[in-house]
């Protein structure tokens, strides 16, 4: 090929990439969070969370995935990954943990707890609060999604509280854990990893991430199944891992494709 041909070819492969991506860009436009509230079981705290959801008309009803951010952060951290899997045929549900994000709104008190303020129990209340707050999605938005597939992301503090949800829903078909440890708060997770049947777990962390990485091999040796589990290069952890790494994006919406994408555009 002629450098002249060669140089047409480039720039027609250029222009198509440029497409590709315009395209995927618009459609991330399109799709905007709906808050979703409700008080948490202990009528303590309100529950705050974001729902994105498809084109409709051409995923009629997309499965659930609900997001869960690490320790210090808040359900803003998801934002991007929300929308891009939401493009693509999800509804994503991004959550505020309670005592983050906007999550700190003191029911009893009336007014707003300090951010980084958090009461004796609070951690162990994570589950049931994901719980509520995803009955209160599919009480909101349940006509418009799929009720029976879900899956749970969770970086961090937020894989763990995500799992010990997932182990008594069955409806949650894949569960993620990104950086996990055995001991978030106070949540424990090897054994519910231990007991959690043959639905499909994913675990990544960082090499370079001591606590995490050796929170991957420890919780590997305590199943009889083989679990799906990355270490990467690095030192990226939690949401970090997620957002600056495109490998572990790309494997997240794989899996999520893979278990729960097979129904079919119209």
């Amino acid at each position: 090929m002629t450098p002249r041909y060669l140089i047409a070819s480039l720039a027609v492969l250029a222009m198509l990439l440029l497409s590709a991506t315009s395209a995927h860009a618009a459609a991330h436009e399109k799709i905007v969070g709906h808050e979703v509230t409700i008080n948490a079981p202990d009528t303590s705290v309100e529950l705050v969370g974001d729902i994105y959801l498809p084109d409709l008309e051409k995923y009629p009803k997309p499965p659930l995935v609900v997001l869960l951010h690490q320790a210090n952060s808040s359900k803003d951290i998801w934002k991007d990954f929300a929308e891009d899997i939401a493009s693509r045929g999800f509804a994503a549900l991004a959550m505020d943990l309670r005592g983050y994000g906007l999550s700190i709104y003191n029911l009893k008190l009336h007014r707003n707890r300090p951010q980084g303020v958090f009461y004796e129990g609070d951690f162990d209340h994570y589950p049931n609060d994901i719980a509520t707050l995803v009955g209160k999605a599919l009480l909101d938005w349940g006509f418009r999604i799929d009720t029976t597939r879900f899956a749970v992301i969770g970086a961090e503090l937020g894989g763990s509280a995500g799992i010990l949800w997932a182990q008594n829903e069955p409806r949650v078909k894949y569960t993620a854990i990104i950086s996990p440890g055995l001991d978030r708060k106070g949540l424990r997770i090897a054994p519910v990893i231990k007991n959690f049947d043959d639905r499909p777990l994913y675990l990544v962390a960082s090499k370079k991430d001591i606590y995490a990485s050796q929170s991957c091999y420890l919780l590997s040796d305590v199943v009889d199944r083989v679990l799906d589990m990355d270490i990467v290069d690095g030192f990226l952890h939690g949401n970090a891992l997620v957002n600056a790494d495109p490998d572990v994006w790309a494997k997240l919406i794989d899996d999520l494709q893979r278990y729960l994408g097979d129904q079919q555009a119209q």
